[in-house]
């Protein structure tokens, strides 16, 4: 007859390799879809769709992938390697955490939503409560009349630069101010804001953007073409205007999650803060349930010691607070 301890090995090994495919079959459905959507991306629209999908899609079976791993030591390899592809393609990060210095200089870049989900005074509150040497802010041309100007009333102690006929985009630094100039962008009402401060640590260049949105429902309509034409020539300006900048920080909505042609240029120049001192994925949008990271603070000259994203607030974004020092 055969023995108790046989037939609990072969009923591992059937398990094991039950778990074996699915683990294979995962790795391989995560590293086809990270693969489309980072090196195709923008260029059609499944892949476009691929590039901006939530990563939730494919992390539904991450924990039966985990809990595999602990179970079945049969399929443990190839399960370990699936968890953790799972985690690159959420964009899940650790960082060491660095002691915060008094030289140190603290940005925000929070997209307000136009106020349609808080009052002035609420996300000046919010605002406030981090306590930023700079922050960006987009989507400041309140729904409501007056917004701005109360915003702006309920932010003492920041000097100001301002972009948009309506104020779409609003900087804030408690440094001095030595200039700042709007960049109109082709095909939209949308514009970059430069803003040149005078830091302690030297000068300092300000970016804040907003990027044109990929509306799915657009894309599905055949749309795709004019949408990557328009953010593509957002990003040659963008790449264009910091070029010669040795010290920049750029910083605001991107509506790019961080995979796709349009960010993989952005890094080639730039240092994305989250990715080089931020822990855990960093999802910024939607606000009540994130699930992708879209608001970015990228820099030169300067290196990140610590990125957060901020809990729910007024507005369908969070926002995003970075530590940088000078190197």
């Amino acid at each position: 007859m055969e023995s108790r301890k046989l037939r609990a090995e072969r009923r591992e090994h059937r398990g094991g390799g039950w778990f074996s495919r699915l683990a294979w079959a995962y790795l391989a459905a995560v590293l086809l879809v990270w693969g489309l959507g980072e090196w195709i991306g923008e260029r059609t629209v499944p892949t476009l769709l691929l590039a901006y999908a939530p990563p939730a899609l494919l992390l539904a079976l991450w924990p039966l992938l985990a809990l595999g791993a602990v179970l079945r030591p049969a399929a443990r390899l190839p399960t370990l390697l699936a968890a953790l592809a799972g985690l690159g393609y959420a964009g899940f990060t650790w960082h060491p955490a660095h002691q915060p210095r008094a030289a140190d200089t603290v940005l925000l870049t929070y997209n307000l939503a136009r106020g349609g989900q808080g009052s002035a005074g609420t996300l000046a509150a919010q605002i406030r409560a981090e306590n930023a040497d700079i922050v960006t802010l987009q989507e400041t041309n309140g729904l409501r009349t007056g917004f701005t100007d109360n915003l702006l009333r309920a932010l003492p102690g920041y000097q100001v630069a301002q972009a948009g006929g309506g104020g779409e985009l609003l900087t804030l630094s408690r440094f001095p101010i030595l200039g700042q100039r709007e960049i109109q962008l082709p095909g939209t009402t949308r514009r970059f804001l430069v803003t040149a401060l005078d830091t302690p640590s030297g000068p300092l260049n300000v970016v804040n953007v907003h990027f044109s949105t990929v509306m799915v429902s657009g894309v599905l309509r055949g749309q795709v073409g004019p949408t990557r034409d328009r953010r593509q020539k957002q990003l040659e300006i963008l790449q264009r205007e910091t070029a010669g900048l040795e010290r920049v920080v750029v910083a605001g909505d991107f509506n790019t999650p961080p995979r796709g042609r349009v960010y993989r240029a952005l890094t080639r120049n730039l240092v994305n803060a989250w990715d080089a001192a931020g822990r855990g994925t960093g999802y910024s949008f939607p606000a009540p349930a994130p699930v992708l990271r879209i608001d970015h603070v990228f820099v030169r000259g300067l290196v990140p010691v610590q990125a957060q994203v901020l809990p729910a607030g007024g507005s369908d974004h969070r926002g995003l607070r970075v530590r940088v020092r000078a190197p």
